[in-house]
């Protein structure tokens, strides 16, 4: 019945949109003949075509010259030379230089790719390619280093990923079906020769005023010429977005960090005294040489006595406090060590810091001897060159007995160590570019302080802000020091698998 009624409508809806057109264009195709007749008639014909011609010679020209200018002016931005998105905070140095390379292919992609989903499955194919190379280079077919588990874990992160992209940035996507955008995609392409037609026969019909014809394309040029470079900018955004989230994806499945398991990860961080979920509290190595203040640090961060402090070392053996803030949520573990009295190998210090995710390191300001503290700080940053999977932790000069300085009987803070006045603040600010050099540590990272006052000595304020800002940084080392923990292989959990299939099978077998 209904097929009938619009079968018996479509003629007449035919007509009537007819008899609308025609009626449209009639003053057009009356008018311009009829202008004509009156312009021969009063002989101002030839006039009219002579006026017409150099309008719109005059006009092309103008257009010609502004469009050059126009795009001299435009520039590039900025922005399509610089990472369109950021590395994540918790790489590695390995990941680091797998990026690296990806913004380089990204940088050498062309917008051509965004028209071609060959073209981008290609594009996509040669990252997924050079990163599985980068972080498996002797291997003979790297593309494949990754289990079942890694690509749908994958798989799910991107798939959310896309989706906050979606419903951030992306208006109505979650109005709009799937197949309504295909229908409107497809009467777009089909739409497109009528609309090039009606385009043409608009500006033949627009001739007829010669001096609003010029007008309107000098319009029309310029707005396409400034419509064409910001499309050019916009797919080449794009294009550099694509190769970007594909190596992003690469690196996250090649580095190994999607075979950790959660349950995992949390075991190892309430081994490691976490009260929270991890990462949890950052574990802080406060090392450094005999008698330089480690415990008294320790005391003056906990705010009381448990460490104990003499003249002889009473840390005999590494011990762990738990440091918490006002409200009584722990902030880190401090790990109290021995002091170095002599010459650790790299691989010593390693061991060390398996477990570590920031340093404070302690010197004492006028000892002059710091040759054991500069060997020890190279061989944990040589650890680290050598094992690039690992984040090198945050690294905290804690520069005590400043008071002890000459002139010693002097002591009156506060000092102004940016612009020192008196003979002390001299002493200090020179004593912190000594040590700067001495260790190959930025000036910014050290913290002069007086420690044998407890929580109430000098500077102490300044050494909690020093601390609060390497925690933070710490936590993504933790992130990524639990999650290469959480990667290594247990056969426990092969025979809780093998456990599983047996239950599903035998559940299989009673249906």
């Amino acid at each position: 019945m209904t097929a009938t009624i619009k079968r018996r409508w479509r003629g007449p809806i035919i007509i009537v949109m007819g008899l609308v057109l025609v009626l449209m264009v009639l003053p057009l195709l009356l008018l311009i003949p009829l202008g004509g007749l009156w312009l021969w008639q009063q002989g101002w014909l030839l006039l009219w075509f002579l006026g017409t011609a150099v309008l719109t010679g005059g006009g092309y020209l103008l257009v010609h010259l502004l469009q050059r200018r126009l795009i001299g002016s435009i520039e590039t931005p900025a922005e399509t030379t610089a990472p369109v998105s950021p590395p994540e905070p918790d790489w590695s140095a390995q990941d680091l230089a797998a990026w690296t390379e990806v913004q380089q292919l990204a940088r050498d992609t062309d917008k051509i790719i965004l028209g071609s989903q060959t073209l981008l499955m290609e594009r996509a194919r040669l990252v997924i390619e050079h990163v599985a190379r980068h972080y498996y280079p002797d291997h003979k077919d790297p593309v494949w280093n990754f289990t079942l588990p890694e690509a749908l874990l994958l798989s799910e992160r991107v798939s959310l990923r896309l989706r906050l992209v979606l419903g951030e940035h992306v208006p109505g996507s979650s109005h709009f079906q799937v197949g309504q955008v295909m229908r409107l995609w497809h009467l777009g392409s089909s739409s497109q020769p009528y609309y090039k037609g009606a385009k043409t026969l608009f500006r033949l019909v627009r001739a007829v005023n010669p001096m609003s014809a010029v007008l309107a394309e000098v319009r029309e040029r310029l707005l396409n010429v400034a419509f064409d470079r910001t499309s050019d900018y916009l797919q080449q955004k794009g294009a550099r977005i694509w190769v970007e989230e594909v190596g992003r994806a690469a690196i996250d499945l090649y580095s190994g960090r999607l075979q950790a398991d959660a349950g995992q990860m949390a075991k190892l961080a309430e081994h490691e005294q976490a009260t929270r979920p991890p990462p949890g509290p950052v574990q802080v190595l406060v090392a450094g040489q005999l008698k330089v203040g480690k415990s008294s640090l320790v005391n003056a961060l906990l705010n009381d006595t448990q460490s104990a402090v003499d003249v002889l070392p009473m840390t005999a053996r590494a011990e762990r406090y738990q440091l918490s803030d006002e409200a009584g949520e722990p902030l880190a573990v401090l790990i109290d060590t021995p002091g170095v009295s002599h010459e650790l190998s790299t691989e010593e210090w390693g061991a060390q810091l398996e477990s570590v995710d920031c340093i404070l390191w302690v010197v004492s300001a006028h000892r002059a001897d710091r040759a054991l503290d500069r060997k020890a700080l190279d061989a944990i940053r040589a650890w680290f060159r050598d094992n690039p999977t690992r984040r090198q932790p945050p690294i905290l000069g804690v520069v005590s007995h400043i008071d002890r300085l000459s002139p010693a009987r002097e002591w009156s803070p506060p000092y102004d160590l940016s612009n020192p006045a008196s003979p002390k603040a001299v002493a200090i600010s020179e004593s912190l570019q000594h040590i700067a050099a001495d260790l190959a540590l930025p000036e910014a990272d050290l913290v002069p302080v007086r420690l044998d006052q407890g929580a109430d000595g000098y500077n102490i304020d300044l050494l909690w802000s020093a601390v609060y800002e390497r925690l933070e940084q710490a936590k993504h080392g933790r992130a990524q020091r639990l999650n290469r923990l959480g990667r290594k292989r247990d056969w426990k959990s092969v025979m809780r698998q093998a456990r599983g299939a047996g239950r599903l099978i035998r559940q299989g077998l009673k249906r």
